[in-house]
This record gives C-alpha cells, structure tokens and sequence, in this order.
C-alpha cells in the first residue's frame, strides 16, 4: 500500500469524529473564533449569508470586518454552546464513572438486537443470568431518566464503527426498550448456542467421496415427520432455558440442505453399484444380519459380504470407520472382521452399502461397529 495512502487511513481512523454542525440561518447571531481583534479568542457575529456548509460571518461595522468560513463547532457556535458543551461533558463524565464499568456488558448483549450494525457482546447463558441483565437495563433506565437525563455520546473518544462502548446516549435507548428488545436477544442466543448435530451428518455425507449417509440424515430425507419430532423433544427444552418457545422455522435451514442431498443420491445412487466382498464366512455373516435385524427393524439384507478371510488381531486395527457415521460398541475382543450388507428400507427409493466390525474374545463374537449410516446404491 502507498506509505501516503496508509498514513491518511491512519489520521481518518485515529481522529475522533467532530461535534455535529449547528444549522445556522441568515440573521442569526453566534460566536466565531478568530484573531479578530488580536488575540485568538471566541468574539459575537452576525450570520450575513449561508452556502452549504459554508456562512459569512459579520463580527463588526467595518468594511472588512467579515469572514466566510466553514461551519464548523470549532469555528462558530451558538451563543452558550461553550457552557453547554462543558455541562455535557461534566454529565457524561460523571455517567461515564457511575455507570460505565457496571452496564458496559449487559449494554453489549442488547446492542446488536437494538440495530444490527453493532457486532454481538455475547448473551447470558443461564436464566439467572438474563434476569440479572434485564435488573441492570432497570436500574440504567433509571439513571438516565433521572440524575443523567440527557447525557450524550463521548464524542471526545473515539467511536469505533459497530462498537456500543462510549455511545452513552444509545446506551440509554437500549435501556429504555429492554422489554422490547428481550424476546429476540434470548432468540438470537439460544439460535447461536443450540447447534443441530444433523447439520454436521449432512456435511460428512456431502464431502464423503461415495456421499456415506449417517443415519441421522437418513431419517431427516426420508422420515422427516419422525425426525421432527425427535428432535423437536430434544430442542424444545433448551428453548425453554432461554426462556423462550422453539420457532416455527428452526429446522427449515437444514431441511432445506437435506432436499438438496436427496437431489444428490438420486442423480448419483443410480450409477452407484453394490460391490461385494471378496471374502464369505457363513457363521459372522449370519451373527452380523441378525444384529442388524434389531439395530434396523424392517430393513431387509439383500447381500453380505467379508473383507478379511482370517481373523484379525487387535493390535493391527487403526481404523475402523468415522466417528460421523458408525455406531461403536464398548466391547472386549482380542481379534475382528470386517466387511458389508447390502441393505434395503421400505421407505427408501434405493439400497445402501453399509459398513461391519465384529470382534472375537472369550465370550464368543461382538459387535464392534455396526451400520450408522449407508452408500446408497443401486439394488440390482
């Protein structure tokens, strides 16, 4: 960047904002500062003309005795706009040590819902929580109805863009419409804390190279009056912590993704084959088909299949699956097997390739994984 360039950005960043202009009209009498009769001091004039934020100024009877300036405060005020301005600051002064370190974050939560250009502070995340902000929004109420009336923004400070600090006289808006502004502060929280895990089941099945499909997605495609109701039992109480109802739109943004992975699995399923296993063992097969019978009641095992001939031991396993889509079983087994069912669900257009680990100890065969999700292929 241009050393000159970088420089302006700085002085434009780093300089506070100037009191706003006064508007000022022909006739009217104010101060400008000059060195009109020597000193550089505050002397009375007389507004002769007004240009945009241009005006002419007469500060005396002689021929040269008027200037055109810029309407600026440093330049011409009000008469009484210098006590005025002090009376200010003394008062925010004042608001800003009574007040300032006491409300600042309970004002940070509130100011994005009061207008969205300011960037979030957070939320309280407990009832008692909220209810303590809404006291202090009480008591701020009443300092600036009160001994505060009428304190302003620190313009003396710098007003960083999307930041609530030193805006005083928002602060006591925000204040003034706590009510208001609860309801949709609790919903804009409990929105941002209360994640939905299907989100992350969808994602794993887009960036899946053969777009594997948890089960938990699988019910949003294609049982979703199920998987509403689940998940409504699940959410509905974490609403309530907040203090509010489940809104009516929750699920739509993740409904919406899920359309839009059944639009995938049907252009991609039906040139998607079932590859079987190179490997047959009679005895694990029929173990794993009857585990699956009660993990998937109603799905139906098409094919099965082995990926090892023998048993493996234990210690060579490192991989066994994603955490995003298997079902584990906490389970003692000193060697495994592994391999695939071809499976078919009656509420489903297609059938899906879905993944085993079973163990061998002392007791006999166990489940290590089992299922959780499926490659959707096409059943012939």
């Amino acid at each position: 960047m241009n050393h000159t360039l970088l420089f302006l950005l700085l002085i434009f960043f780093m300089v506070p904002p100037a009191f706003a202009q006064e508007t000022l009209r022909i006739g009217d009498t104010v101060e400008y500062k000059c060195t009109c009769f020597g000193p550089f001091e505050w002397v009375k004039a007389k507004v002769e003309a007004v240009n945009g934020n241009k005006v002419r100024v007469r500060y005396g009877g002689g021929k040269y005795q008027v200037d055109t300036v810029t309407n600026e405060p440093e330049t011409v005020r009000s008469p009484g706009r210098a006590a005025q301005t002090s009376n200010q600051n003394q008062l925010r002064d004042a608001f800003s040590k009574d007040a300032g370190n006491k409300y600042m974050q309970t004002v940070r939560y509130f100011a994005p819902i009061y207008d969205a250009k300011y960037i979030s502070g957070g939320a309280p995340t407990t009832p008692a929580g909220w209810e303590k902000a809404m006291s202090e929004l009480a008591e701020l109420d009443g300092l600036c109805r009160g001994k505060y009336t009428g304190v302003t923004n620190d313009l003396s400070n710098y007003l960083r863009e999307g930041i609530v600090d030193n805006r005083y006289a928002v602060w006591c808006e925000i204040a003034a419409r706590r009510n208001e502004l609860e309801k949709p502060a609790r919903m804009a929280a409990a929105k941002y804390m209360i994640f939905l895990p299907t989100k992350d089941k969808l994602k794993f099945a887009f960036n899946d190279s053969k777009n594997m499909v948890p089960d938990e997605a699988q019910m949003l495609m294609y049982d979703r009056a199920k998987w509403r109701q689940e998940q409504s039992a699940k959410l509905k109480p974490r609403f309530a912590e907040y203090g509010i109802e489940m809104p009516a739109d929750f699920f739509v943004p993740v409904e919406k993704r899920a359309d839009e992975l059944i639009k995938l699995i049907e252009e991609t399923a039906p040139n998607r084959a079932w590859e079987q296993p190179a490997f047959r063992d009679a005895a694990v097969e029929t173990f794993v088909k009857g585990k699956f019978a009660v993990e998937y009641p109603g799905m139906k095992i098409l094919k099965s299949g082995v990926g090892y001939n023998t048993w493996v031991e234990r210690k060579s396993l490192s991989y066994v699956g994603s955490d995003s889509v298997y079902r584990y079983y906490k389970v003692e087994y000193n060697s495994y097997k592994r391999g695939w069912v071809l499976m078919k669900s009656p509420n489903q257009p297609f059938c899906q390739a879905s993944e085993w680990v079973v163990g061998r100890g002392a007791k006999g065969m166990v489940v290590v994984s089992l299922g959780g999700g499926g490659i959707f292929v096409k059943c012939s």
